[in-house]
């Protein structure tokens, strides 16, 4: 399970990771758009034949496309709220430092 614990990864691999969930998520999103475009197009054309033909196939991908997308989203904010925690937490500890070494001069 400490592999799926981003928080013990070094910062450029969450940071990799988000990229690829972004991308994995960009295309998906386009897929699942002309998938949708498509599969209108085709229940509009053929009717209660294109329903006979696959068209609940075609819903089925939808949604599996649909649950992936959102899964790659939820990688991504997952990464990115953990890069900016890690972020955070560098500047402010280096704020601190500026702020001791002001006191000492």
């Amino acid at each position: 399970m400490a592999l799926i614990n981003i928080t013990r990864w070094a910062s450029p691999m969450v940071f990799l990771l988000a990229g690829v969930a972004g991308v994995v998520f960009a295309f998906v999103t386009v897929n699942l758009f002309s998938e949708a475009m498509a599969s209108l197009e085709f229940l509009r054309e053929y009717g209660w034949e294109a329903v006979r033909f696959g068209a609940l196939w075609q819903v089925a991908e939808l949604l599996i496309y649909g649950c992936l997308a959102l899964g790659c989203w939820l990688v991504f904010k997952i990464c990115e709220h953990e890069l900016e925690h890690r972020y955070i937490g560098w500047a402010r500890g280096h704020r601190r430092e500026r702020l001791d070494q002001d006191q000492i001069e």
